[in-house]
């Protein structure tokens, strides 16, 4: 995993906003289909056109399920377009080295709500959902 490939976070729980789906140009984003049990990635966002799909660790993806969007690190290109501001409403995305560990030099988005909380997690966490 490369150190500038996004993370998404705490903030896209229950949020879903997916305008980052639109601006990613290879379509590493992922949201989990329930009734399927698959993470699909889209073309465009809400298109039901699936261009990926992959199967999850299911203990993994049981953590947070469909409440929030996936990045496949193995495909996602570092090209930072989705974490760029205005992308994500929520501030959910960052670049794998700039992820905030929760301390007073973590520098957090200016739209996400979660200042001060160690998102570190979401990194190891992004990886096992895919099994990597």
């Amino acid at each position: 995993m490369g150190a500038d490939v996004a993370i998404i976070t705490e903030a896209c729980i229950a949020t879903k906003d997916r305008a980052c789906v639109d601006v990613c140009p290879v379509q590493c984003i992922y949201e989990y289909d329930a009734a399927q049990g698959v993470l699909v990635s889209e073309d465009e966002a809400g298109s039901g056109v699936v261009v990926f799909t992959h199967s999850p660790d299911p203990d993994q993806i049981a953590v947070f399920g469909d409440t929030m969007l996936y990045v496949n690190t193995e495909e996602c290109t570092a090209c930072t377009a989705c974490y760029e501001p205005g992308v994500c409403p929520v501030g959910a995305i960052y670049s794998a080295d700039e992820v905030p560990d929760g301390t007073s030099d973590g520098a957090y988005n200016g739209d996400d709500p979660h200042t001060g909380h160690d998102h570190t997690f979401f990194i190891a966490h992004n990886l096992a959902v895919f099994g990597d």
